[in-house]
């Protein structure tokens, strides 16, 4: 199941100016399909890594440029782009490889010092012109020049700096692909790409004011790599899921096929791949509402895959949409019986969908289940606050009032409503059989609401 989400994120950008740090709306998809294709790839680059246990789990933004980022959490950026404008899976494994580099080398930590650090060249000049200027000592252009001229020097520094740091996070991506036998030639082609039109594209822009290396630079450094005996020189198109090939091709076409008018998702006749023009027609005829046909054809796609788990997840969506829920329950039950032999993906994207359905229900163990479900997922998800509102809905209508006030309070301390936290653990302790798991968890929520109103 798609699911599309807003969110507010710092990204890092590099522009003229020296705030490098901008806030920007962008939206997130989460997909299970889609997360699981690209874990299968950030897992054949980093299973050789020093850093024993070290996981990094995939998110999909919605944006067309050709495009990855880290924040400094454990969670890797991938853009929509990336993946619609990649040639071959090996490209897409170079930019992953590249941005675990900055993960590993905890260049997120050390940008960040740095970036206080140059800036102080700005608010120091800053402060001199203004100062200077006012006690008569400079007139207001020379004093303009002075503060510019601190910007600048600010700006050329923290720029070299990261380029140094994207130079580091490409030695790192060559060397562990190179460990891993990842072809290096997806890499080469996309460098090859990206340094056309750069010759295509000169402007009187400083080399200065860039926070990578130029791409022919780039490509000098790889095809130190390339012809070493380790590197192999078949380019990859396809990830192997549970005995079927899934290409990127596919993972392409099925983001194209939820963010497009399904009108013109159904009238693409210039596909000749059956398997892309079938799946359009399913996704097409789910998103109008015409869930028999979308099951039709649904049918015929099977047939080209072998016990593939994310097929039996679009029979599960398009029950739920018909309002068929437990026909959507056992798709979404079949999926993660299928995943559990598999120890790369997660699952919870499938159980989201499943508790979704169990509500849709009005069979008490159908809610038991759920609570089960969703205890489980908080311990890995606890700042997904969407998951605490049916944690609240689901134990509410077993009467369970008390735990489902601790969860109302844990939405409400995520959202930072902390009056309202407080509010709705005094409402949970008036119930004597709370269990002590929730008492403690209410305490604890109680601790975080004070921290919070001290700061």
């Amino acid at each position: 199941m798609v699911v599309k989400i807003k969110k507010l994120l710092f990204i890092f950008l590099f522009f003229f100016s020296c705030n490098s740090i901008a806030s920007e709306k962008i939206k997130i998809i989460r997909d299970a399909e889609i997360e699981f294709f690209l874990q299968e790839i950030i897992v054949s680059i980093s299973q050789n890594l020093k850093e024993v246990g070290k996981k990094f789990y995939p998110r999909l933004i919605l944006n067309n440029e050709y495009n990855a980022f880290v924040t400094g959490s454990n969670k890797i950026y991938v853009s929509s782009g990336l993946i619609n404008k990649a040639e071959s899976i090996s490209e897409i494994q170079g930019v992953i490889a590249h941005e675990i580099g900055h993960l590993i080398l905890n260049h997120h930590t050390s940008r960040l010092i740095n970036k206080d650090k140059s800036s102080k060249y700005s608010t120091i000049a800053a402060i001199a012109g203004i100062g200077l200027s006012i006690g008569g000592k400079l007139n207001s252009n020379a004093a303009t020049g002075l503060i510019i001229g601190g910007q600048d020097l600010a700006t050329k520094s923290y720029l070299q700096f990261t380029r140094i740091q994207e130079q580091a996070a490409d030695k790192f991506a060559l060397d562990i692909m190179k460990k891993a036998k990842i072809s290096l030639n997806g890499l080469k082609s996309l460098l090859s790409r990206l340094s056309e039109e750069e010759m295509l594209n000169q402007s009187l822009r400083s080399d200065f004011y860039r926070s990578h290396p130029v791409s022919k630079l780039r490509l000098r450094q790889l095809k130190k790599y390339i012809n070493l005996p380790s590197s192999s020189k078949s380019v990859k198109t396809k990830i192997f899921i549970n005995g079927n090939n899934i290409s990127l091709e596919y993972i392409s076409n099925k983001i194209k096929a939820y963010n497009r008018d399904p009108s013109e998702i159904l009238n693409n006749e210039k596909i000749n791949n059956e398997v892309l023009y079938l799946y359009n027609n399913v996704i097409g005829n789910l998103r109008i509402g015409k869930h028999d046909l979308a099951i039709n054809n649904l049918n015929k796609l099977l047939i080209k895959f072998k016990n593939y788990p994310f097929m039996y997840e679009l029979y599960g969506d398009i029950y739920y949409a018909k309002g068929d829920f437990n026909k959507a329950i056992e798709n979404y039950t079949r999926v993660i019986k299928i995943l559990e032999n598999n120890q790369i993906g997660s699952t919870d994207l499938i159980n989201f969908s499943l508790v979704k359905s169990l509500l849709q229900t009005n069979e008490v163990n159908n809610y038991k289940q759920s609570i089960y479900i969703l205890e489980q997922l908080v311990k890995t998800n606890p700042r997904w606050s969407y998951l605490w509102r049916l944690l609240a809905k689901a134990s509410g209508r077993i009467n369970q009032k008390g735990i489902s006030y601790i969860a109302l309070a844990e939405e409400a301390l995520i959202k930072k409503n902390f009056l309202k936290a407080k509010k709705y653990v005094s409402l949970a302790f008036k119930f004597p059989e709370l269990s002590e798991e929730y008492r403690l968890r209410g305490q604890e929520i109680l601790i975080r609401t004070k921290e919070k109103n001290e700061k």
